[in-house]
């Protein structure tokens, strides 16, 4: 086989039409794989070259500042600076146009390492002035690193839509800093000749060069923040804007001076007044949108529950956009007043509470969707599971913009959750009940005691399950009232589950005959009945098999984990006071309350007439009195003189 295939591929490239193709092929893969290579060195070339342009930039920023520090005459000094503005102006938009942050990196670590040592070595000997020239080298290599930083800071300021206030706060921290270094270094007022002394001042003089360059820099964009900063075309619009234009006309300014002692404007007005229009007019446009992704993000179309849940989220989401409109009319018309921190507090309040209505709507709708989906397809689930998660899921919601709305206003979330932390103690002790509880219900959970819905007797009470809480489980009872019992106690006691039963609800009964019935005759009544439950369609039988689909390995036995009963016993079983009682005991295939009744019933007609049948009749309640023959005579006397 391989010894054909061989042959295959060699006779491919022997014939001359195959042959040229193949090599045309792999003549163009090559010319296309080296296209691909070209390109990407290409790329990273250019890249290093923008990055070499902008230190290119740097240097010749320091090289004016070098001459700045020489030239002495007016006429110079006011080119050179002029030189320097536009040499700013280009950096910036390099820094701008760059999109790789990272600058190639200088060895300055080893040369710092180097000079700290020798600064070290001339302290311990007492050479000041070389301990002097060392330090600004120092000094020097710093702020050049700092300049290095604070360019790949500009470029990822610029890249990541920074807002001015973030770089001007940053590059004014930084200014101050290097002020603060300048006016520290200082040189001696020692005129005498020393090589080392002079080695210092030619330091300074480089460190000068280099701190100024980064202050022309810091101060630069610090004035001119807008050329460093990109934004989005909606940062550039504002209310603020919005009110300045619409103030700038003519008839404004008249308006303005009246309304000037009430701190409002006519900008304020007009604009509060457009954004109600805006809001009110975009209402059925927003609210076809929540239909919209009600139908295609939460229900399907068909679900029976879709206008229920859709009028769920309509709600809360018509609230916000009502409350959004009233905000920002609000902070249009009051922008000149003291109110606006006030209103911004409240509206944050405002707009948390209403965010987590919204998101609990979401929420539920979304399970309960899931629910239904799931409970179609496994009859099983526990949707108190769901119901769980639920409340956990909304507890989240609530942690979350909590934590929000503290860090809003200037809470620190680090020191409430150490002193959390130092109180746990206390927090336990004071809410043990609470905590018992807790895992009391996650106790009954996973132990799957009972579920939502079942039939259960707990003590004194017995009802359905209407919910399984986190801290205690209701129960409604047949007299339709709801009991609330803690977890903690529902863990530590006997439960009666009704429902987890399969198969077989019990009859049992005794039917009483009289006692002038014939032996034979009940013999006969006892097999009939007998084959009428073996044969009854709901009555469960014992040599029927009955499997399950899901079958787990369990050490007990399939009958009693999911509960099976099948027995049957018809048997004379006692002689009663006025009857001869038949003790018939068997299990329905049904465990329903309502279809248990009406097999029951069945059984009972169909035993009426299997006795009718033999010749035997219901025994009912006698009472017989026996007369003794020395009492005769007198009882007759007793008897004709009442006749008389």
């Amino acid at each position: 086989m391989i010894t054909s295939a061989f042959q295959k591929s060699l006779n491919l490239f022997l014939d001359p039409i195959n042959s040229s193709m193949v090599f045309k092929s792999i003549k163009n893969i090559k010319i296309a794989v080296l296209f691909l290579v070209l390109l990407l060195n290409a790329s990273s070339l250019l890249a290093i070259s923008n990055q070499q342009e902008i230190i290119e930039t740097v240097d010749l920023i320091k090289a004016i500042n070098a001459q700045l520090l020489i030239k002495a005459d007016d006429k110079s000094i006011n080119k050179l600076l002029e030189t320097k503005n536009i040499t700013l102006e280009k950096l910036i938009k390099q820094l701008k146009a760059e999109s790789n942050a990272k600058l190639p990196s200088k060895d300055i670590k080893r040369k710092l390492d180097f000079l700290q040592s020798r600064i070290t070595i001339n302290t311990e000997r007492g050479n000041n002035y070389a301990v002097l020239r060392d330090k600004i080298k120092l000094k020097t290599l710093r702020v050049d690193l700092e300049l290095r930083q604070y360019l790949e800071y500009l470029i990822e300021a610029s890249n990541n839509y920074q807002s001015i206030e973030s770089v001007i706060a940053t590059s004014q921290k930084k200014l101050d800093r290097l002020l603060k270094t300048v006016k520290e270094l200082a040189l001696p007022n020692d005129k005498t000749g020393s090589p080392v002394l002079d080695e210092a001042r030619e330091n300074h003089k480089l460190f000068l060069q280099t701190s100024g360059s980064y202050r022309d820099i810091l101060s630069y964009v610090i004035n001119n923040p807008r050329q460093i900063v990109s934004s989005h075309w909606f940062q550039e619009f504002s209310l603020l804007s919005a009110i300045s234009y619409i103030n700038h006309f003519d008839l404004a300014h008249s308006i303005n001076n009246k309304l000037a002692p009430f701190k409002i404007d006519v900008g304020g007005v007009a604009l509060s007044f457009l954004i109600m229009l805006l809001v009110y007019f975009s209402y059925p446009f927003v609210f076809s949108c929540t239909r919209w992704c009600v139908e295609n993000f939460i229900i399907d179309k068909e679900e029976e529950q879709q206008e229920l849940i859709y009028h769920e989220i309509r709600t809360p989401a018509r609230t916000l956009l009502i409350f959004f409109g009233i905000n920002l009319s609000a902070y249009a018309l009051f922008y000149k007043t003291d109110y606006r921190s006030s209103l911004e507090g409240v509206s944050f309040i405002i707009y948390s509470l209403i965010f987590i209505w919204l998101l609990f709507r979401i929420v539920d709708s979304f399970v309960l969707v899931q629910i239904e989906k799931l409970t179609s397809s496994n009859k099983e689930l526990r949707k108190e599971l769901f119901n769980l998660a639920v409340k956990v899921a909304k507890g989240l919601i609530v942690i979350i913009i909590l934590g929000f709305g503290l860090s809003h206003f200037g809470i620190s979330l680090t020191a409430i959750i150490s002193t959390l932390g130092v109180g746990g103690l206390a927090f336990a002790l004071a809410a043990k009940d609470t905590l018992s509880n807790l895992f009391g219900g996650m106790t009954i959970l996973f132990d799957n005691v009972f579920r939502m819905g079942d039939w259960i007797k707990l003590g004194d009470v017995e009802g359905t399950v209407a919910e399984i809480g986190l801290r205690s489980t209701t129960i409604r009872t047949f007299d339709n009232a709801l009991i609330t019992i803690p977890n903690s106690v529902v863990s530590v006691s006997s439960v009666m589950n009704w429902n987890r039963r399969a198969i077989g609800r019990r009859i049992k009964m005794y039917i009483g005959i009289t006692y002038e019935s014939d032996m034979d005759n009940i013999r006969q009544a006892l097999d009939d009945i007998r084959d009428m439950l073996k044969n009854h369609p709901d009555i469960a039988n014992p040599h029927q098999k009955i499997t399950r689909k899901k079958r787990g390995f369990k050490f007990s036995s399939e009958e009693d984990t999911h509960g099976i009963k099948s027995t049957q016993l018809v048997f004379m079983d006692r002689y009663n006071d006025f009857s001869i009682d038949i003790l018939i005991y068997c299990f329905t295939r049904t465990v329903n309350w309502a279809e248990w009744l009406a097999v029951k019933e069945d059984v009972l007609f169909k035993i009426a007439d299997i006795l009718k049948n033999n010749d035997l009749e219901f025994a009912y309640p006698t009472q017989v009195r026996i007369i003794r023959p020395e009492n005769r005579t007198e009882l007759s006397e007793q008897l004709s003189g009442k006749q008389l």
